[in-house]
């Protein structure tokens, strides 16, 4: 074929003009000649995904980098195509003209691969295998396992949830769970297959398996007829002991050290702190302590030699992650700046670095964060979830598709279905109706990167075009809808970094930042009259409030009420929630006279509340079994609970598909 002054020989992976011989890798050829076969057509990108790779687990980001090297190698300008074509929302076209070549092959398109994934709402696990490969570089041991995610081969694709993987010691299995709703079992399967095994009982609820250092027993986290356990497993006798029982109420994820002897564990308080318990007499010993408002710590890991736990702390989506050492419970420290969700992290040495999952870098994805310096970088697979490396460097790790979107539900009609708006396989949250009840703002990363979208009820959600080097939270309208306010925060910063107020635009994304109200702002929201800014000034995880004139930014209020864990404002009142305690305060803006309200909301559902003109709405009960509520502040009581929505299907610690309502 012929691609404008150049005629590429497919067999030969060259490309002749010219210039001279531009060699391409293989797999650049099999992208070019795919968009080749429907020359002046669009490619969908999950049409490029499945038929260049059609046996490998490829995200966005490979397929992206794949289309960055070959217009390198072409020579092209993406703004101003004269081969490839980026169609938003859509995929990649090859715009030059395509002639066939004297005693060129048939340009035809790869075979596409046919892989039983799960649709949206899935986890599957994926394995990076460093067979043929050398072990991971100990001078850069992320960069080997960035290099090797293109090739991450499916390990598994089971119709069930697929959670919580683990390697043996020696690297040669892999522990995982595989089930559905109340009930799981753990499977033990050969890293490079063979028979799978059943551990366990299968009527009982079984998560978190990891091995004990000889490679014959595992411990895992059981729940049956309302009671949870961590038990010892012994693989070839069957034969089973509690390691520790539900007095702590321990969380699901735990660990074990590498010599067998400890494991350690969030013990279930308020806020729930680590516990190292020793596995010989169960005698327990706090690790870390967190103080009110700080958040939980979750899902910890033992370093390589032991002496070390990573872990992460905060609340919601506000997470980062620590690190204690074990024979100093005081030592716990913070070990980089970003926050935001968090999903497991694995070690690559006894001093890191460590292999992080978390949305961190505006996306769901592997991160390498160094220790010492507290840099973050991506290494890829978006959409990983808990990762495991092997003494060798194998990576095993979740993979899983989400759906998390948000609902209308009309609040004062009883049994009126509620409707599904703008959904799309990956979350949208923080929703803002506009003054005028017709649009809504909202947050997602439906279109790779987390941005700010407008959207009338009735149709589809335009992206605001706002710098991708920056996340844009927390949108509220101005009183004329012609204007957000939003947080705006350094996308990869590696340390702790600014927040921002801006002021956007709506209808050209035009930023203004507003720093007058200082470098650490958790919200800001604009009263109704239009006339104020209230904003939060963060102080540890909690804020201290504050308020400006719309019109003079710079004449900063600091108002006489206590530190807040999250506040929102209605035509008249401001209600506020505080650290660590349980209920929430209602304070007129007039004169900011305040009064207690007797309501469930605490740490555990910090930003999971709306205040309305007379109420305040928030889910109830436990997820996966949550009734909406309707707090009348008039009456200081509940006034409905109703459930708007089919329950998801949900894991103690982890959800499959989450949900938000407008």
């Amino acid at each position: 074929m012929r691609i404008g002054e150049f005629q590429a020989l497919p067999a030969s992976n060259e490309l002749r003009g010219p210039a001279g011989v531009v060699r391409l890798r293989p797999l650049l050829m099999d992208v070019l000649l795919r968009l080749a076969a429907d020359a002046g057509e669009v490619v969908a990108r999950e049409t490029l995904i499945e038929d260049v790779w059609p046996r490998r687990m490829v995200n966005d980001e490979v397929l992206s980098r794949a289309i960055a090297e070959l217009r390198t190698a072409l020579g092209d300008d993406p703004r101003q195509p004269r081969y490839v074509e980026t169609i938003p929302k859509s995929g990649y076209r090859l715009v030059a003209t395509v002639h066939g070549a004297t005693g060129a092959p048939e340009i035809r398109a790869p075979a596409r691969g046919r892989l039983p994934w799960l649709a949206a709402a899935g986890v599957a696990l994926a394995l990076l295998s460093a067979a043929g490969v050398a072990v991971v570089s100990r001078t850069d041991p992320g960069e080997a396992i960035a290099d090797r995610l293109a090739n991450a081969q499916p390990f598994t694709a089971d119709l069930q949830f697929e959670l919580n993987p683990r390697f043996s010691p020696e690297g040669g299995r892999v522990a995982f769970v595989l089930g559905e709703g109340a009930k799981s079992r753990v499977i033990v399967q050969p890293a490079d297959g063979g028979t799978r095994r059943t551990v366990g009982d299968e009527e009982a609820l079984q998560l978190s398996p990891v091995f004990f250092p000889d490679g014959r027993r595992i411990a895992y986290w059981r729940q049956r007829d309302g009671d949870c356990a961590i038990v010892e497993h012994d693989l070839d006798s069957g034969a089973e002991r509690p390691l520790l029982d539900c007095t702590l109420r321990p969380r699901s994820r735990f660990d074990l050290s590498p010599d067998g002897k400890r494991l350690v564990v969030t013990a279930a308080a308020n806020p729930a702190g680590l516990v190292l318990v020793d596995v010989a007499t169960g005698t327990t010993t706090p690790l870390t302590r967190t103080a009110s408002g700080d958040g939980d710590d979750l899902s910890p890991r033992f370093s390589p030699d032991g002496r070390q736990v990573a872990f992460f702390r905060g609340n919601e989506s506000h997470r980062s992650l620590w690190v204690a050492r074990t024979d100093e419970p005081a030592s716990a420290r913070r070990a980089t700046g970003l926050e935001g969700l968090t999903y497991g992290a694995a070690w690559l040495g006894p001093e890191g670095p460590l292999v992080v999952a978390a949305d961190w870098l505006g996306f769901r994805a592997l991160t390498l964060l160094d220790l010492r310096s507290g840099e973050v970088r991506l290494l890829g697979a978006r959409g990983a979830r808990f990762p495991d490396v092997s003494p060798a460097g194998d990576v095993v790790y979740e993979d899983a598709a989400f759906q998390a979107n948000l609902w209308l539900v009309d609040a004062e009609a009883a049994g009126q279905a509620p409707r599904k708006l703008w959904p799309s396989t990956r979350y949208t949250n923080m929703p803002a109706y506009s003054p005028d009840g017709r649009q809504a703002a909202f947050v997602s990363n439906r279109e790779g990167f987390e941005g700010i979208y407008i959207a009338p009820l009735d149709g589809e959600p335009v992206r605001l075009p706002l710098p991708r080097e920056f996340r844009y939270i927390r949108p509220h309208w101005a009183h004329d809808g012609r204007e957000l306010y939003a947080v705006r925060i350094p996308a990869a910063a590696a340390r702790p970094s600014p927040q921002h107020a801006v002021r956007i635009t709506v209808a050209d994304g035009r930023v203004e930042v507003l720093g007058q109200l200082g470098a650490s702002v958790s919200s800001v929201v604009p009263s109704a009259d239009g006339r104020w800014l209230y904003a939060g000034e963060l102080a540890g995880e909690a804020a201290r409030l504050v308020r400006a004139p719309v019109a003079n930014p710079a004449a900063l209020e600091r108002l006489a009420l206590p530190p807040v864990a999250e506040f929102q404002l209605n035509a008249t009142h401001l209600v506020f929630t505080r650290p660590g305690i349980a209920g929430a305060t209602r304070c007129r803006l007039e004169d900011l006279a305040c009064k207690p309200l007797a309501i469930a909301l605490d740490d555990t559902n910090r930003y999971d509340w709306v205040l309305g003109a007379d109420a305040i709405y928030f889910p109830e009960g436990e997820r996966g079994r949550r009734q909406l509520a309707r707090f009348d502040l008039e009456q200081g009581r509940i006034a409905w609970r109703r459930d708007f929505r089919p329950p998801p299907r949900a894991w103690p610690s982890h959800r499959a598909r989450t949900e938000s309502t407008c």
